[in-house]
């Protein structure tokens, strides 16, 4: 009777396995990344693109914490307003982000919200709050006079909550009392 201790030893895996993964279902990527190279100079690839901050503009819902992520060399900043701004960075300023370390802010109320890093003025960004960005050469935050692509737009991911870990848990723990007493599953 091996297959009793199997069982649940799957089962005790597999709930595991499930709750490790649960947070991951319902979470939306909002996630903006520092290119690399982005701070070598105003002529870095992507000044010309303007995707320093990829992507660039990031549409977001209200309430939705965007996070940077410096995959630089250097360190950058995220800033928020333009350099010419007299009031730039009132709203958030991360400070240094180091090379690997990250910078999250949640975006409260709808509107556009551009920004910089303050190191190296060329790298800017946008980030659209409840609507469609703007884009084009007079796109707010060009300031390179090239074309915008489309805006990016985070895919819709389902949110399934808790429940469904719950419930998931319970299925694959049914199967495996199921199929051990069954004794469908292999004794070793």
């Amino acid at each position: 009777m091996k297959s009793k201790p199997f069982g649940a030893l799957f089962g005790l895996l597999a709930l595991v396995a499930i709750l490790g993964v649960a947070p991951a279902f319902g979470q939306e990527a909002n996630e903006v990344d520092i290119a690399a190279g982005a701070g070598s100079s105003a002529s870095a690839a992507c000044v010309t693109t303007n995707n320093c901050f990829a992507p660039n503009p990031i549409n977001v819902a209200p309430g939705t914490e965007v996070d940077w992520k410096n995959t630089d060399t250097v360190s950058h900043t995220v800033t928020s307003g333009k350099i010419s701004d007299d009031n730039a960075g009132s709203l958030f300023d991360s400070g240094l982000i180091k090379k690997g370390a990250e910078f999250k802010f949640t975006f409260a109320d709808a509107g556009t919200y551009d920004y910089f890093c303050t190191v190296h003025p060329w790298m800017v960004g946008q980030v659209v709050v409840g609507g469609a960005a703007a884009t084009g050469e007079n796109a707010p935050g060009n300031q390179t006079g090239i074309p915008l692509g489309a805006p990016y737009t985070a895919p819709a991911v389902p949110e399934f909550g808790p429940v469904a870990s719950i419930v998931l848990a319970i299925a694959v723990l049914s199967v495996v009392v199921f199929a051990a007493k069954t004794r469908i599953i292999p004794k070793f």
